[in-house]
C-alpha cells in the first residue's frame, strides 16, 4: 500500500490537470500488474509479438505513435526506440515510474502526450448541438483519432489494449450526477467502440491493434458463470492471433472464480469499418 501511495502522491504531482481518479485507476492496474506478472506473462508476450510483426512490415520509420501506452508492458519499446525516428506516447494518464524510466534511458525520441482518446467529449458537443439544432444528423462523422493526421511522418499508431477501456471510461462518465446519462445517445458505448476503430482504419500508416474483445467468469471445476461483450455489439477486424488473458486469476477477485479476457491482435488495421 505504500508502494501504491506513493506512486499515486508523485503521478499527482507530475500531472496536476489530471483527475486524481484517473490517477488512482492507472496506479491500481500497475499493482494488479505486478501481482499479477506470471498469470500476464503469455499476453504481454503476444502483444510485443504482435507489434513486432507490424513493425516489421513498416517500410519507412518516421514517428511511431502508441494509443493508451500506459505502463509500457505490452509494447516492444526498446525496439521501438530504436527503430523510429520519434515515438509518442499517448494515455489518459503516466504514471510517474514511467515517465522516471523513460528519462533514466535517455531517449531523446520520446514524447509523452496526456489526451483522453475516448471522444467522449466530441460526442457529447455533438450531441449538444444536435439537441439545440433539432438536427439529428449533423453531416460530421465521430474521428477521435483525427488528430493523429497532423504529426509529421507518420509511420505506425498501435492502439494498445486500449478499445475496452474506451467503453468503461464512458460508462462510469454517464454515471456521474451532473445530467450526460440523459441526453447522450442509448448507444453511446457502441458509438464510441466504432468511432475508435473507424478512426484508426482511416488514418495514413499502417495501424496495428491490441485489444480484449470479451471475458469471461469461471470456476475452479471450469463453469462458465459470466460472460461480457467488451466491445458492445461493435464487430472487431478479423486477429491475426488471438489468446485468453487470465486479468484476475483465482485469489484476485475472488478465490474461486477468475476473470478471463479474449484478446485479438491485428496488425494492420486498414480496412475501414462499418
Amino acid at each position: 500500500m505504500l508502494a501504491e501511495a506513493l506512486q499515486f502522491a508523485a503521478t499527482l504531482a507530475l500531472s496536476p490537470r489530471t483527475r486524481p481518479s484517473v490517477i488512482s485507476d492507472s496506479v491500481g492496474l500497475w499493482a494488479r500488474a505486478g501481482r499479477c506478472r506470471k498469470a500476464w506473462t503469455l499476453h504481454e508476450e503476444n502483444c510485443k509479438a504482435a507489434v513486432n510483426h507490424a513493425i516489421d512490415g513498416v517500410q519507412h520509420r518516421g514517428t511511431a505513435v502508441i494509443l493508451g501506452s500506459g505502463l509500457l508492458r505490452d509494447v516492444p519499446i526498446e525496439r521501438l526506440f530504436s527503430m523510429f525516428r520519434e515515438v509518442v506516447l499517448i494515455d489518459i494518464c503516466h504514471l510517474a515510474s514511467v515517465r522516471a524510466w523513460a528519462k533514466l534511458r535517455r531517449y531523446s525520441n520520446l514524447t509523452f502526450r496526456t489526451a483522453d482518446l475516448s471522444g467522449y467529449d466530441k460526442l457529447l458537443q455533438q450531441t449538444r448541438i444536435s439537441l439545440a439544432t433539432g438536427e439529428e444528423d449533423l453531416g460530421v462523422k465521430l474521428d477521435p483519432l483525427g488528430f493523429l493526421r497532423r504529426i509529421d511522418d507518420l509511420s505506425l499508431v498501435v492502439s494498445a489494449n486500449i478499445l475496452s477501456q474506451i467503453a468503461v471510461g464512458a460508462a462510469a462518465r454517464l454515471q456521474r450526477p451532473d445530467g450526460h446519462a440523459r441526453i447522450m445517445p442509448d448507444d453511446t458505448l457502441r458509438l464510441l467502440v466504432a468511432a475508435h476503430l473507424d478512426s484508426l482504419a482511416a488514418l495514413p500508416c499502417k495501424t496495428c491493434l491490441l485489444t480484449d474483445v470479451s471475458f469471461r467468469r469461471e470456476d475452479r471445476t471450469g463453469n462458465v458463470t459470466e460472460t461480457v461483450d467488451l466491445l458492445h455489439g461493435v464487430e472487431p477486424p478479423e486477429g491475426d492471433s488471438s489468446w485468453d488473458w487470465p486479468v484476475a486469476p483465482f485469489g484476485e477477485e475472488s478465490a474461486d472464480i477468475q476473470r478471463i479476457h479474449h484478446c485479438i491482435a491485428t496488425e494492420d488495421v486498414a480496412v475501414p469499418l462499418g
